[in-house]
């Protein structure tokens, strides 16, 4: 798996792999910084890049899986809800098998922000939305994903893939 980051801003490109990242997630809890604050600084800096690009009356759907990357949309959608954003949220896959305790904690957190956050759950493909709104913010998988997508992921994808919103 290879992440790319682009920096808007400045047009910056680097390639990134998954092992790279994973030292890098190392280094950081090494210097101090803990797994939740890169969570919350990564989400942060989506929906500050999100906010700051597109119109206030744009609307945002986040489609999380249950791993880190979906931890860091959870950030995203509570930060852009914040900002009075229209942010709904989709978790893919259950709840139940959320097991790092970071994401469970951004989780419990956006399912508690009802006035402000539409929350679903697409336990499997029959529940996948299509990706409605003028935005999505893809937070399924990070550099953990090892194989092929599989189910309901692989339908998450293809959704995203087929929808008329930018994607992030």
């Amino acid at each position: 798996m290879v992440l790319i980051i682009n920096c808007f801003r400045c047009g910056f490109l680097k390639t990134i792999t998954s092992l790279e990242m994973k030292a890098i997630d190392l280094n950081a809890t090494y210097l101090g910084v803990s797994p939740i604050q890169l969570m919350e600084n990564a989400g942060r800096a989506v929906a500050e890049e999100v906010a700051g690009r597109f119109d206030k009356n744009a609307s945002v759907t986040v489609l999380a899986g249950q791993g880190r990357n979906g931890g860091d949309g959870m950030v995203a959608a509570r930060h852009l809800a914040c900002q009075g954003v229209d942010v709904s949220i989709v978790l893919v896959g259950s709840e139940e098998r959320i097991s790092d305790p970071n994401v469970s904690l951004n989780w419990n957190a956006v399912k508690r922000m009802t006035s402000t956050i539409k929350v679903r759950i697409a336990r499997d493909s029959q529940l996948i939305p299509t990706a409605e709104g003028s935005i999505v913010v893809d937070a399924l998988l990070g550099t953990g994903i090892k194989g092929k997508i599989t189910q309901p992921y692989l339908d998450a994808v293809k959704a995203i893939n087929r929808s008329d919103a930018f994607s992030v």
